[in-house]
């Protein structure tokens, strides 16, 4: 994908990335609360955000550890190791990687699938729903390990009663796995 695409596509994807993330953030704020969401306080919400970053990060080494075992998968993620590259030759793109990528993962498979199934569904079936999706959605050989990163982060959504909250987790287990990744 590098040898095709050269910077000027980089800086166009970041910046579209950009809009869209602020279109996204835009949208959530219009848009009516579900029921089970509030607006918490900063030390309730940075409770939850360290939680959740540690509580991601913990089962995201145990989902791997199982994954080996049961899958006999390799110990890297093809999407970390692409993402570690695009990062390397275009600084830039970090944006989209650490900070709109995270945030838009949120809203969509969160607040946007996960929230709405729970009603015609449950909360059970709503989250391995979307937890399924974000799976898929990353096309990487560590299914089972995004299978259950859709779960917690769903978990931690509904818990805080916040969006935001799980996006600030998912950025900054991002954040920790991609900077343990390139050493």
């Amino acid at each position: 994908m590098l040898s095709i695409t050269g910077s000027i596509y980089f800086i166009i994807l970041t910046l579209g990335a950009l809009v869209a993330t602020g279109i996204m953030m835009y949208l959530v704020k219009l848009d009516q609360k579900f029921p089970f969401e509030s607006r918490p306080t900063l030390n309730h919400s940075l409770q939850w955000i360290i939680l959740g970053t540690i509580g991601a990060i913990v089962l995201q080494y145990g989902a791997i550890f199982l994954d080996q075992l049961i899958f006999h998968t390799s110990t890297s993620s093809q999407n970390t190791m692409q993402l570690l590259l695009m990062i390397k030759a275009y600084p830039y793109y970090f944006l989209y990687v650490l900070i709109c990528a995270p945030i838009m993962e949120e809203v969509i498979f969160r607040r946007l699938f996960f929230a709405n199934l729970i009603k015609p569904t449950n909360i059970y079936i709503a989250a391995i729903i979307s937890a399924f999706l974000f799976a898929f959605m990353h096309q990487d050989t560590r299914f089972l390990v995004y299978v259950a990163m859709g779960l917690w982060f769903s978990f931690i959504y509904y818990k805080s009663k916040n969006i935001y909250i799980s996006a600030g987790s998912h950025i900054l287990m991002n954040a920790i796995v991609l900077t343990i990744s390139m050493r």
